[in-house]
C-alpha cells in the first residue's frame, strides 16, 4: 500500500507539473527534463508512469477534463428543465449555469492552471485540443445553446453562439486574466461580493438578449 500511494504521489506530482508549464509556455516548449525538475522527480518517472511525454500529457487534459465534468453545466440546468416555459424557470435556469461556471473557476481549491490549459489549447489545432473540445468544451456550449433555444426559439444560430460566448467570457476572462485583474482591483483575490456581481451582471445581460418577459417576436425586431 505504502508503494501504490508514494507511485500515486508521484504522477500527481508529475501531472501537475506538466500542467503549470504548459499553462505558462505551451506544451509544445516543455522538456521532459523540465517536468521532472518541477515535479522533484527524475526524468525516468515520466516514461515509468506515463509511457513517454505525450501521454502524460493527455493525462494532464484528463485531469482538467473531468474536474470540468464535475461542474456540468447540463447537470446545473437539469432541476429546471421543466419549467422553462416560466420566466421563474428560465432565469433559474440562466443562474445555475452562470454561478457553476464561477463556482469551478474561482472555487479555492480549483488548481489556477486548468483554465490556462484550456486558454493555451485553443490556439491552434492539435490531438490535445481534439480531445478537450470533444468531451469538455463541446458539450458545455451545446448545453448551453440548448437552454437558450428553448427560451427563445426564435434566436438564430449565430445569436445563439454570441449570447453563449456573451455569457461565459466574462468569467473566463476574469480567470485568465487574474493577476492582471486582481491588480486593478487592488485585491488578492475575488471575493464572494464581486463575484456575485458578476453573477448578476452576467444574467440580467442574457435576460435582456434573450428577450425574457417580452413577446419573444418582438425581442427580433
Amino acid at each position: 500500500m505504502k508503494k501504490y500511494a508514494s507511485s500515486e504521489h508521484t504522477k500527481n506530482a508529475l501531472v501537475n507539473a506538466a500542467g503549470e508549464l504548459a499553462a505558462e509556455m505551451g506544451f509544445s516548449n516543455i522538456s521532459t527534463r523540465a517536468i521532472a525538475e518541477r515535479a522533484g522527480e527524475n526524468i525516468g518517472s515520466i516514461h515509468y508512469h506515463f509511457g513517454g511525454k505525450d501521454k502524460l500529457f493527455e493525462a494532464v487534459i484528463r485531469e482538467v477534463i473531468a474536474r470540468g465534468n464535475n461542474f456540468s453545466v447540463a447537470d446545473a440546468i437539469a432541476p429546471f428543465s421543466d419549467s422553462l416555459n416560466t420566466r421563474e424557470g428560465q432565469l433559474k435556469a440562466l443562474r445555475a449555469v452562470v454561478n457553476k461556471k464561477i463556482s469551478s473557476l474561482f472555487d479555492p481549491s480549483f488548481p489556477r492552471w486548468h483554465s490556462r490549459i484550456v486558454y493555451q489549447l485553443m490556439q491552434y489545432k492539435c490531438p490535445l485540443q481534439e480531445i478537450l473540445q470533444k468531451e469538455l468544451l463541446n458539450p458545455m456550449v451545446e448545453s448551453i445553446s440548448e437552454l437558450l433555444s428553448a427560451i427563445n426559439p426564435f434566436l438564430e444560430r449565430d445569436e445563439t453562439m454570441l449570447i453563449t460566448f456573451l455569457m461565459i467570457s466574462p468569467i473566463v476572462s476574469h480567470a485568465d486574466y487574474m493577476p492582471f485583474c486582481l491588480d486593478h482591483l487592488g485585491e488578492d483575490h475575488y471575493n464572494d461580493n464581486y463575484l456575485r456581481k458578476m453573477e448578476d451582471f452576467i444574467v440580467k445581460q442574457t435576460e435582456r438578449l434573450l428577450g425574457i418577459g417580452n413577446n419573444p417576436s418582438q425581442s427580433q425586431q
